[in-house]
């Protein structure tokens, strides 16, 4: 099952630590699918590089001072992605998350980042909504719930 693995670096780096050998540990136990989200202090430039080179893509979202949180995927799109995992979640819980998430983010609605979105059923209630935003949005079941993807209507997948 496909998952999003989160490690907060940011107590070791507030300590002055340094969390390569963590990060790249937790990098080493994901499968090929999964998506790293890295909460830290600051934008990891240097990490973004150096996973760049081998074969990562990344989306920054910068929730509070001093918390930056980087999600790193093998999936290749020609913009920056979010991953956000329902599953697992009661209605309307599901649908909530996901528009906090969309009004918390202007990128998604601008069209400079899309949305992911990893549900145990196709979210027919919140179709409508992003409808609403001009956004437009692809349904693809798999074994473990329902990917959905969101994104600017004028944009790429």
């Amino acid at each position: 099952m496909r998952k999003i693995a989160v490690l907060d670096v940011r107590e070791i780096l507030v300590n002055k630590g340094e969390p390569f050998h963590v990060i790249m540990s937790t990098m080493e136990e994901l499968s090929p699918e999964d998506v790293f989200e890295l909460h830290a202090t600051f934008e990891p430039t240097p990490l973004i590089r150096l996973l760049a080179n081998q074969g990562f893509s990344h989306a920054v979202r910068t929730l509070a001072e001093k918390h930056v949180v980087t999600q790193f995927s093998r999936e290749k799109r020609p913009l920056p992605y979010w991953y956000l995992d329902n599953r697992g979640l009661e209605p309307p819980q599901p649908m909530l998350r996901t528009l906090a998430l969309l009004d918390a983010e202007p990128r998604f609605v601008a069209g400079t980042m899309g949305l992911e979105i990893w549900n145990d059923r196709v979210p027919v209630f919140l179709l409508p909504e992003v409808e609403a935003r001009a956004m437009t949005y692809e349904i693809v079941e798999h074994d473990d719930g329902v990917r959905v993807k969101l994104y600017k209507s004028s944009n790429l997948t």
